[in-house]
This record gives structure tokens, sequence and C-alpha cells, in this order.
């Protein structure tokens, strides 16, 4: 079998969980099966563990002679607009460009990551999105048998891909919460013209305020932009209704892609 038409495999790659879901090619793809695996608490923001995990779980049959794709938590992504210089005519000074950019935000650390660049419909901005070279390296050195990886996508850039559908072209927030990271993006018309990235703790609370600042700021920007949220199951419970513009998406639609129900899936699991 060409290895174009071979079954995929979505992981999400997190601090506190890695979820799984193989889906079959073909006209209408299915989900073949599916799992989660909590990872064990480790210090800092590391990702040793996680990356155990995973390695044990793609040693399974299960997932076995499927392509990969695969989403990284936003807790491990730094994000940043870059400004298109047309100047700039290939892949090579465009990822320089990038570098330069993101090192004034983020200092010399970004030295140690990698820096890819998405294209979310603005003109004059691309979106970079840095990720630990170390990390990524450990993904690359697990892929099950001669599998190949698809795509390694950050969480923000993949939810905001998977959810497009649900959102209006007129503009909003678009926010993504999960463990030890709240991630957003302002996307209009023309695409993103605003990206943040905060670290979180385990007050739920705390985090909900932050969601509603958002719901304000919505509320003072068009008349008709709102909040929209992926976010896990269970914290939607916690938040029932709001009242604030903030809307939290569920219901993936039928015949969805690999990313676009890995993205929904992992939400049902803390």
């Amino acid at each position: 079998m060409s290895p174009l038409w071979r079954d995929e495999t979505g992981v999400f790659l997190g601090p506190g969980k890695v979820v799984l879901s193989r889906m079959t090619r073909g006209l209408r793809p299915r989900c073949a099966a599916q799992h989660h695996v909590p990872v064990p608490d480790e210090r800092g923001n590391g990702f040793s563990r996680a990356l155990v995990v995973l390695g044990a779980e793609l040693a399974d049959p299960r997932w076995q002679g499927a392509n990969l794709r695969v989403v990284l938590a936003d807790a491990w992504v730094r994000y940043a607009l870059v400004p298109v210089n047309p100047a700039l005519d290939d892949d090579q000074e465009r990822q320089q460009h990038a570098r330069l950019v993101m090192q004034q935000i983020y200092g010399d650390a970004m030295d140690h990551w990698d820096i890819a660049l998405a294209d979310l419909g603005t003109a004059d901005k691309m979106v970079a999105a840095a990720m630990p070279r170390e990390l990524l390296g450990g993904i690359r050195a697990l892929r099950a048998g001669s599998s190949s990886i698809l795509s390694i996508q950050p969480q923000l850039v993949a939810a905001f891909n998977a959810w497009s559908w649900r959102l209006p072209s007129t503009g909003g927030w678009f926010v993504t919460i999960e463990q030890g990271s709240l991630a957003a993006a302002h996307f209009t018309a023309r695409g993103w013209d605003r990206v943040h990235s905060v670290r979180i703790g385990d007050a739920w609370s705390a985090e909900l305020r932050r969601l509603r600042t958002f719901g304000r700021l919505a509320v003072g920007g068009a008349a008709d932009e709102g909040v929209f949220v992926d976010a896990p199951l269970w914290l939607r419970r916690i938040a029932g209704t709001t009242g604030d513009g903030l809307v939290w998406l569920e219901d993936q639609r039928a015949g969805a892609g690999t990313l676009d129900t890995l993205v929904e899936l992992k939400g049902h699991y803390a």
C-alpha cells in the first residue's frame, strides 16, 4: 500500500496527557481506535516523561503502520506575529527574519528552538510558532515502524484550523486552554492580528475570570465579536452558562479529518 494511503494516527502531546486517535483513510474516514494516557507530573515544563509515554504507546500494534500527525500543547510553544517582508524571497530568509523577531520577544533562548511559520489568511503578517528542538527531535526518534510523520503542529494553530468552520468571518477571539497554558488569537476577516500565550496554574476560577476578560475585550471591539473556547469538557461544565460572550466549542462535524477528530477528542480528557 502506498504510504499516502495509510491510516493516520493523530497524537496530542502535552505535559499531563497523551491522546491518540487512529483514523482510517478513504472517502469516509472513521475513528478506528482511540486512547488516553495520563503523564506523571514533571517539574518545570519538562517533556521527557511525555516522550516516554508516547514511545510506549507507539509500540502498541494499534498504532503501527499508520502515518502520524502530532499536535504539541501550547505549554511548549511560543507564538509571535511576524510582519511579511516582500524583500525576503525564500524560506530560509523568512525563517531567519522570524527568528530575529522571536529573539526580540523571548531572548536568546530561541537559539535552541525551531520555528515554524503559518499563513493564516493575512497579507501582511505570518504566525511564528517556536518549539523546543530537543522535543521535536525526540518525537521524530519515536516514530512507529516505517510510518512517516506528516506534520507536527502547535495546539493553537491546529485547533484554530480544526474549528474554523465554527468561527465567524467577521472576527473574534479564539482561545485554547490546556494544563499549564492558555493561548489566544484575535482574528478578523483578514487573519490574525494579535496572539497571546500565558502559563496558568490550577486555580481555574482565575482562568475563567481571564476568559471573561477576553469577553469584555470582544464586547469593546466589533459588536458581533465573541470568544470561542477550545477547552476540556470538565472546565466547560464548571463554567456553566456565563453569558459573557463565551462560546464553548464542541460537537465536531461528521467525516472530520485526523486533526479535527483529535482536537475534539483530547477535550474529553482531564
